[in-house]
Order: structure tokens, then C-alpha cells, then sequence
């Protein structure tokens, strides 16, 4: 594309047609203010923080495109002027008394105001009161604090997909509103949490996190979700010098989410309270003692002749390798692991369909970055929706056709007349399989049951009941082992949580979990994630890697 020329501060520059004068002034290096732009989202210009000067008129860099003969100046006495006038008008509007603000010291209007050195209100403050909404469970809207500048409205829409938040009123009356002017906590709100890491101020906050520290207090330490199959960038924020975690937030330059997060990545990772199994436990005749590692290595390796191991999805690949490596062809999965329909496609691509149908999952319960990539197109009406379930399924309020499982044969004619379509699933009988397979213009993503079903795939561990008389079982989700065939065998359970099925076991082991573990995982689109460690253990447990590495020789000391 052939380049154009304009002027900047008095230098004459090239510059490429297709960009707004905000990110050209950012490539020359230049300094502009902004409050309401931020870069994922469309820019709107409301602030007017950001003017410049061009040819005698004041404009808006973030929404004006460049064109040929511009003359930009950014530093004019009325630039100047006119953005410090905004800032005065803002402070003043509400409570922005910043000594008892939760987010003081990593505020965008605090920092504008010493950036232009306001130091005292000039016009009059604090004249409105505006309501404190602390219903949610997660986040708290202090409309106080509010600027107005609808990052909040348009994160929500634009990139999460949920339409929750609009406004209401006008002027400097305009409130923030969750759906009909209802409380968050009583809203459609899926939790996803994108509005608190968007706000430029302390309006809407993260509850968990408030007073905890800032981000200058913290290492930030980049990883992946681990408790679904998406495998969600995460952008953790750790307290410098404590084994704590402050909070969590999307990873923007994540190419699995784009930042997106769901409340189980963003929230519940954080506020699990789940009881933890702590020791190693031998079962004897008065029930089950503590023993040593030393005690558990040596009956180890007296129970490897004649024995199995059962798996789940919860473990990295390079526990599963050594698992392998121990127990070669004699590895099994706890629950299935086959793809009735194999995935041949992209999240990424999941924003040029045109046509979804979504089989068997709420996706504002479950897989929820899956939900916002497909709702951000439905409710943006860039495509339609199908819903196909066997009972209720919240996402039929926004679908174009409704059908119950049985019936999916009769959604046929509708499918077969679309050009193309997405088909998210979770589950499929194999009639339902063949149905569906019968469709030309069909693209699917299966949504595995656990995080590393794709790894268990690749290698090549598949579901199977078999008996031993030795038995190891590895893994988080332990519900399935009631249906394994092990009532005759002894148990070793390797595992991080208490459960009901855990008392089957002759030895229990408490292992590390959460944010305690490093590895790798494969997502359900086949991509090779990794999990980092944030925060050492706060139990009495033994890391399953460094373990394994132990009994087959391959390190000297277990921790």
C-alpha cells in the first residue's frame, strides 16, 4: 500500500493510509493521553483526552484516520488547554477523592491528573451520590467512581460475547446498568470478569483482589488454564515475596483465548477451598496410618510386577509419559477419551462462522471463552444459532432455532441449506454421529471431557476396565473409579483432593494440584500449552513428576 505524507510537530513523515493518527503518533514515538481508548476494543472517542491539533482544528486521535496534507501538532497551548479542561470536568463530576480509592497508585485518571498536575478541584465535587452495587459474588461497581468511558460496555459485547452491561440516563447522569437496570449479582453476568481488568479506574473491582497489593508489587508470571480443555492464557499477578496469588487476568497476546476468561480461569482457580489430601496413608486393620516415602517407595516397587495404572485427564503429558515409561502398554484412561467426530477446526476460526450448532452444552456454563467467541458473532448478529439439547440450555434465548436431541434428524433441512457450518459438541450417540456426518458443509470442534483428553489420545492411552492384582491410580477426578473393576486388587491413589471413591484405596498419596504444578497439556484444538508454577505447596503433598522421575532412577532425591 502506497504510503502518504503528512506533518508532525513540523517534521514531515510517510505514513500508511490505514491507521488512525493515535497509532501513528504511537510508531513515531510520541506521547498521547488516552482514558476511554484501550487497544483490544473499537475505538469511540468519548474521553477527548486524547486531541490533537490538525490544521487549526481539534480532533480525536484515536478515532481519526490519517489522510494526505495533514498538519498534527500535539503539543499546542490549546491542546494542552482542552485536555486538561476534560480532566478538570471528569474529577469533578464524582467521587474522585483517590486517598480512599481501592486502586490508588494504578489508576489511569490518577495518573492523568499528576501527568497535567492537578493538584486541588477546581469546580465544585461530590454534589451526586451514586449507588454501590456489591451484589455479585466476584465484582463490586462503585458508580462513584465511574468515568464514563464504556470500556466496560464494550469489552462485554465486543469481546466476551455477553451483552450484559449497557447504561442508562444521560449526561452526567448516565449510570453503567447489567441488563434492565438489575443488580449484577441478579443479571445474566456469567462471571467472566473482563469488565474489572478493563476499568480504568476503581469502579469496578475484582472483590478478592482489593487492598491485596499493586501490580508493582507483583511478578507477573504468564501461563495457561488448566481446568478445562480450552487452555485460556493467564496473565497470573503474584505478591512479590509471598507464595500468594492477587489475581488473575486474560492474556491479550494469548493465541488460544485473545484475553478472554471464563470464571472457573479467572475466579474459581482462586477461591478453591476443596479439602486436600495431605500425607501418605497405608490401610490397615484399624484403618490408615501415616507412613514415610521411603516406606511408600519400597512398596512401590514391590507391587510393580502384576499391576495396572489407571489415568484421567487432569495429568500433564510429562506425567503421562512417565507413567508409560513405568507401566509400557498396561495404562489406561478412567473415562473415554475418543472424539465421536474428530475436531477440524480452530477457535480462531470460530469468528467467521456464519452458522453454529451447539449440541449438548450450555456454553455459558461450561467451556465459557468457547461461549464468548460463538455469542460475540450470534448476539452481534454476524451469525445464527443453533441449539440442540435434551433439556434446558441457556443459550436458546438467543438461538434462531431450538431442537431437542431426539428430534435432531428434522434439523436437517435447516443445516443442509446453509453454505457452511460449525458444529460445537460435547458428547454424541452414534446415531447422532451419523447424522451429522452425513452434512457436507459441516466443520467441527468436539469439546473433550477433561483438560488433556488429547494428550491421552496422542498417547494413545484409551479408556478400558481392566482388573490386576495391583492397581495405581493417578489423576483429580476420581468419580469414575466406582466403576472400575478393582474391589480384589491393591490400590495405590495418587491424587490431590478428598473424595468419597478415595477410601478404595489401600495407599492414599496427597499430591501437588492448582498452581502448586508445572507442565505441559494439549488443548482441545491440539495445541501444545504449558501450565507454570506459581506458589509452593502449603500442604504436605509430593509432586507426582519429581516422584516418578525417582522410582524409575532418573533423579536421586524425591524433592
Amino acid at each position: 500500500m502506497e504510503k502518504i505524507r503528512i506533518r508532525v510537530n513540523g517534521n514531515e513523515v510517510e505514513v500508511s493510509p490505514d491507521k488512525t493518527v493515535l497509532q501513528v503518533l504511537k510508531e513515531l514515538g510520541i506521547h498521547v493521553p488516552v482514558l476511554c481508548h484501550y487497544e483490544p476494543l473499537m475505538p469511540q472517542g468519548s474521553c477527548r483526552i486524547c486531541v490533537i491539533e490538525d490544521r487549526g482544528v481539534l480532533k480525536t486521535a484515536c478515532t481519526t484516520p490519517v489522510e494526505p496534507n495533514m498538519d498534527i501538532k500535539t503539543d499546542t497551548p490549546s491542546v494542552i488547554n482542552s485536555r486538561k479542561l476534560v480532566l478538570k470536568l471528569l474529577f469533578s463530576e464524582r467521587n474522585h477523592y483517590c486517598m480512599y480509592c481501592e486502586v490508588t497508585g494504578e489508576c489511569e485518571l490518577q495518573d492523568l491528573g499528576y501527568e497535567f498536575g492537578l493538584d486541588h478541584f477546581e469546580f465544585p465535587t461530590y454534589e451526586r451520590r451514586f449507588p454501590v452495587d456489591n451484589s455479585h459474588d466476584f465484582i463490586m461497581i462503585d458508580h462513584n467512581r465511574c468515568v464514563l468511558c464504556r470500556r466496560c460496555v464494550r469489552a462485554c459485547s465486543e469481546i466476551a460475547g455477553h451483552y450484559v452491561l449497557g447504561e442508562m440516563e444521560r449526561g452526567i447522569d448516565t449510570m453503567i446498568i447489567a441488563d434492565m437496570n438489575l443488580p449484577l449479582g441478579s443479571s445474566s453476568c456469567v462471571s467472566c470478569g473482563l469488565c474489572a481488568q478493563v476499568c480504568p479506574t476503581g469502579t469496578i473491582i475484582d472483590k478478592r483482589a482489593s487492598y491485596l497489593g499493586r501490580e508493582l508489587q507483583s511478578d507477573i508470571i504468564y501461563s495457561n488454564c488448566d481446568l478445562c480443555p480450552v487452555g485460556c492464557g493467564l496473565e497470573i499477578y503474584k505478591k512479590k515475596g509471598a507464595n500468594f496469588i492477587i489475581k488473575i487476568y486474560g492474556d491479550w497476546n494469548s493465541d488460544v483465548s485473545y484475553g478472554v476468561l471464563c470464571k472457573v480461569g479467572r475466579f474459581l482457580s482462586l477461591y478453591d477451598n476443596k479439602e486436600r489430601v495431605k500425607g501418605i496413608r497405608l490401610k490397615d486393620e484399624f484403618g490408615y496410618r501415616r507412613i514415610h516415602e521411603d516406606d511408600l517407595l519400597s512398596l512401590i516397587k514391590s507391587k510393580l510386577n502384576n499391576a495396572i495404572a489407571y489415568v484421567d485427564g487432569s495429568l500433564f503429558n510429562e506425567e503421562l509419559e512417565l507413567i508409560r515409561e513405568l507401566f509400557k502398554d498396561k495404562v489406561y484412561s478412567i473415562y473415554p477419551t475418543e472424539s465421536p467426530i474428530p475436531t477440524n477446526i480452530n477457535l480462531k476460526d470460530l469468528d467467521n462462522g456464519s452458522f453454529f450448532v451447539v449440541i449438548g452444552v450450555d456454553l455459558n456454563r461450561e467451556y465459557g471463552t468457547v461461549g464468548s467467541f460463538v455469542k460475540r458473532n450470534v448476539i452481534g448478529k454476524k451469525a445464527k444459532l443453533m441449539v440442540v439439547d435434551k433439556g434446558f440450555n441457556s443459550l436458546a434465548k438467543i438461538a434462531d432455532y431450538v431442537f431437542n436431541i431426539k428430534d435432531l434428524g428434522l434439523a436437517l433441512d435447516i443445516l443442509k441449506k446453509e453454505k457452511e457450518i460449525i458444529v460445537i459438541y460435547k458428547s454424541l450417540s452414534k446415531d447422532e454421529g451419523k447424522i451429522l456426518e452425513s452434512l457436507s458443509n459441516a466443520r467441527f470442534l468436539h469439546l473433550p471431557l477433561e483438560t488433556n483428553t488429547v494428550g491421552l489420545q496422542k498417547l494413545r492411552i484409551k479408556h478400558d476396565k481392566v482388573s490386576a492384582e495391583n492397581v495405581f491410580i493417578f489423576g483429580r477426578n476420581l468419580e469414575g473409579i466406582r466403576d472400575l473393576p478393582i474391589e480384589n486388587s491393591f490400590t495405590l491413589i495418587f491424587t490431590p483432593y478428598e473424595n468419597n471413591q478415595l477410601y478404595k484405596g489401600d495407599v492414599i498419596v496427597g499430591v501437588n494440584d492448582g498452581f502448586e504444578r508445572e507442565g505441559t497439556f494439549y488443548n482441545l484444538e491440539g495445541k501444545k500449552l504449558r501450565k507454570e508454577k506459581v506458589l509452593k505447596p502449603a500442604y504436605d503433598v509430593i509432586d507426582l513428576k519429581t516422584f516418578l522421575s525417582y522410582v524409575l532412577g532418573k533423579t536421586e532425591k524425591v524433592s
